[in-house]
Parts: structure tokens; C-alpha cells; sequence
């Protein structure tokens, strides 16, 4: 059990970022619940979390402007009573765009919550004094970034980006104490697809069907806890970048 210690997870109303705030709380973790649309299920967690007998704290903040992203760092901490000692950056925008149209609006828009967000929050954290014991940060990246498509223009170019701030973080930061590590998931959860359409394409991947939040917040939790791994991403995707560039029938 961690007690007294707090996490920041970005995204947590939703998703894969409601899982791994949830697996968080569940090691002892006071909360820090950020959302932005999200706001009901970010308010079922919060309540969830303290029928526990945990600690969370409510935090709305559009990560379209990164300007104002490190503020939840130093939300949370006054919130909870303490540095924020972890911080997972989940959340994530997604959108189809091309060179060919792409808009200035749509770039600004994905380029800033994929990547401006969680670097500002990255140094929000490195800024904080006292910094606490043991810092750990967490990015998500994609497994697809190894197979990208051109149709996805603007968000992968954010995702590269998270993926080099992330490893020049763990370079600069580990002096400081404060691993930086990413993960990177493969098909956890239906989009805008149906469910048989998602289990079909989860059969291809080389451990077939399976994967499911679950396997990211284990992945999280390591990385949190691995004391000697910094600048590492840890890609939890049933092998499906084993299957090489141009995987039309996953991604």
C-alpha cells in the first residue's frame, strides 16, 4: 500500500485513463482526477474512490490550451496535501487529417493536447518544491506510431513528438530523481468501430484476442514502481507491431 502518496492522471473520466486512475487508487494513491467533457464519469470515479475509503480531487481542465495544463499539477497538490509523486498523461485527442487537407486548426488543436499538454505538465512536475520522493511519470504513445498511417497526419506527428519530450525528459529529469517512461497500448478498447468489428481485428494480432485495459494499468504500475527504467516505452499491444508496416487489417 502507498499511502500518502498522490498521482495525477490526466483523461481520468473516460477509457483507459478512468482504468488506470482506478488501478492507482486501488495501491493506496490519493487521486487527482483530471477531465474535461468527461465530467460524469469522472465524478463516478471520484465518488468510487472514496466509498473506498480513498482520496481523489476533481480537476477540469481543455488541455487544447497547454498554457494553462501545468496548473492541475499544483491543483492537485493543494487539493490532496502534498507534491504530486506520479503522474500518468492519458489523455488524448484523435482526429483524421492529411497533408494534403490538413487545417492550421485541426494541427493546433491535436498538436496541443498530444503533446504541448502533457511536456507543460512534465515541467509543472519537474518544477515543484519540495519535489517528492521517488517521481514517476507516465506517457501514452500507440503502438500504431510503428505503422503509421498518413490519414492520420496530425496526431501521429503529435505522438512522435510525446515519444522524443519523453525520452529528453528521462535524460534531463533523472538527476532530479523523476523517471519518464511512456507506454505505448494496441487495441485495448473499441472506438468508432462495432464490438464485432473490434474483436475481429483483436483475433489478428499474434496473441489473438485478450488485451484489455487491465493489461495498461499493470504496465503503468511497473513502470511506476521500476526504480532503474527511465526513457523507456513499453509497448502492451498483443504483438501487434510484430506484424511491420502497412498492417491494413489492424490499424
Amino acid at each position: 500500500m502507498t499511502v500518502g502518496k498522490i498521482a495525477l492522471v490526466t483523461g481520468a473520466g473516460k477509457r483507459v485513463g478512468k482504468a488506470i486512475a482506478r488501478g492507482l487508487a486501488d495501491d493506496g494513491y490519493a487521486l487527482g482526477l483530471h477531465y474535461n467533457s468527461s465530467a460524469g464519469g469522472a465524478q463516478d470515479l471520484y465518488e468510487d474512490i472514496l466509498a473506498s475509503g480513498g482520496k481523489a480531487a476533481l480537476l477540469r481542465k481543455d488541455l487544447s490550451r497547454p498554457e494553462t495544463a501545468g496548473e492541475l499539477v499544483r491543483e492537485a497538490s493543494a487539493a490532496l496535501g502534498g507534491p504530486v509523486s506520479v503522474l500518468v498523461n492519458s489523455a488524448s485527442a484523435f482526429d483524421t487529417d492529411s497533408l494534403a487537407d490538413l487545417t492550421w486548426d485541426t494541427w493546433q488543436f491535436l498538436l496541443n493536447v498530444n503533446a504541448a499538454a502533457p511536456v507543460f505538465l512534465m515541467k509543472a512536475f519537474a518544477d515543484q518544491y519540495p519535489l517528492p520522493e521517488g517521481g514517476a511519470i507516465v506517457n501514452m504513445l500507440d503502438t500504431q506510431m510503428n505503422s503509421a498511417s498518413p490519414e492520420r497526419f496530425s496526431y501521429f506527428c503529435g505522438k512522435f513528438a510525446l515519444d522524443g519530450a519523453t525520452r529528453l525528459a528521462a535524460f534531463e529529469l533523472g538527476p532530479k530523481g523523476i523517471r519518464v517512461n511512456a507506454v505505448a497500448p494496441g487495441l485495448v478498447l473499441p472506438s468508432d468501430q462495432s464490438q464485432e468489428n473490434f474483436d475481429s481485428r483483436q483475433k489478428l494480432t499474434p496473441l489473438g484476442p485478450g488485451l484489455g485495459p487491465q493489461d495498461i494499468v499493470a504496465a503503468v504500475k511497473y513502470l511506476v514502481a521500476a526504480k532503474q527504467v527511465t526513457g523507456h516505452t513499453l509497448v502492451v499491444d498483443a504483438g501487434q507491431r510484430l506484424m511491420g508496416f502497412g498492417n491494413s487489417p489492424i490499424g
